[in-house]
């Protein structure tokens, strides 16, 4: 069993043929550092170039990349900017708009406290006009109920008077006169 561990060992990758009598031997142990070394050397330098032209091209993409992403910041920086601008210039037409607003209020506020005051005072003069006319009336009313009820009781006390009373009261108005 040890010499089949042997040959299939832990590091033993068995040989690649390459066709032509050659072959790619991978057993790490029996191929040794240098041939390891000379197999490294040799990728190194077939695929140097290819790999270089690759992360060269790699790298501009890359690069390519990062100026896109640099351009876009900046465009999306002056958006910004714009769009801040705007706002400030859209608060400054909403503050002259409620400043308007406010003055107009407080007008119109004014306009209607005058005419209301106005109102009032000529409302008032209406009805202290009103009031003296119906008080007047009212004297007016009175003064001519008490002469009628006085000529009625003056008729009535006269219609009653005796015969000496006639004559005395005539004597008194022919007097008068």
């Amino acid at each position: 069993a040890a010499p089949a561990f042997a040959e299939e060992g832990l590091l033993n990758f068995g040989k690649v043929k390459l066709g032509g009598g050659f072959a790619l031997n991978l057993d790490i142990p029996e191929t040794g550092v240098v041939n390891i070394v000379v197999l490294i050397g040799g990728l190194i330098y077939l695929l140097g170039p290819l790999l270089s032209e690759s992360m060269a091209t790699r790298e501009k993409e890359i690069q390519t990349d990062i100026d896109d992403a640099i351009a876009k910041y900046n465009e999306a920086t002056a958006r910004l900017a714009e769009a801040q601008k705007a706002k400030a210039q859209a608060d400054e037409v909403i503050a002259e708009i409620n400043a308007s607003i406010e003055k107009d209020q407080k007008e119109f506020e004014a306009t209607i406290q005058a005419q209301t005051s106005a109102t009032l005072a000529k409302q008032a003069a209406a009805a202290e006009s009103a009031l003296k006319e119906l008080e007047a009336n009212a004297d007016s009313q009175v003064e001519t109920y008490i002469q009628q009820q006085s000529v009625k009781r003056g008729l009535a006390e006269l219609s009653s008077l005796s015969d000496a009373q006639k004559s005395k009261f005539m004597d008194a108005a022919i007097a008068a006169l």
